[in-house]
């Protein structure tokens, strides 16, 4: 389980980032459950998963090099997480697509972007990430606030302190964010 106290896991993380591989490994049993829930949450919706909660969490900690990252915070690294995992969804998705010569792709179910299960679709990951992209593109603090929520799965407050603007910005950057997605995918 991580720390009881944020700034403990903020010190493992700065030592692990400065190359203490004792902290490193600390990092790694500390956070390994959350990113394990983070992972289940993301592939729960997906009909056909390319691979397993543990399978994503490790490959997304193996692009998560905390000495090149220096994550500055508890929240900073949780938002390098969820990247780095839409980063290895998307890569299986364009694997899946290649070794299919376009079909079968994975598709994800966006429940956080539509708010509930009854408005829940289900998305092609790919899809998902031309939208983001395009979201990035023309505003790129509400594409962090849906990424920060939906792959890194924090609250609204912790997104608002990663981005340093307030609950309620963030509230109104994540309802229009859905909105254009849910545009820009139909």
């Amino acid at each position: 389980m991580p720390p009881n106290d944020p700034s403990d896991l903020t010190l493992i993380i700065h030592r692990s980032a400065e190359g203490d591989e004792a902290a490193r490994n600390a990092l790694w049993a500390n956070l390994h459950e959350r990113l394990r829930v983070m992972a289940r949450q993301r592939l729960a919706g997906e009909s056909a998963p390319q691979c397993d909660p543990t399978e994503l969490v490790h490959e997304a900690f193996l692009k998560l090099d905390p000495m090149a990252l220096a994550p500055k915070d508890r929240q900073h690294f949780f938002a390098l997480a969820a990247r780095a995992m839409r980063q290895v969804l998307v890569e299986q998705a364009r694997a899946a697509r290649r070794d299919k010569r376009g079909g079968g792709q994975s598709p994800v179910t966006l429940l956080t972007l539509h708010g509930s299960e009854s408005d829940s679709r289900v998305v092609d990951a790919l899809d998902l990430e031309r939208a983001l992209t395009e979201l990035e593109a023309l505003d790129g603090r509400k594409s962090r606030a849906i990424e920060l929520s939906y792959f890194a799965g924090l609250s609204d407050d912790e997104v608002a302190g990663t981005l340093g603007i307030s609950s309620a910005t963030v509230k109104r950057d994540l309802r229009t964010a859905r909105a254009w997605l849910a545009s820009a995918l139909d």
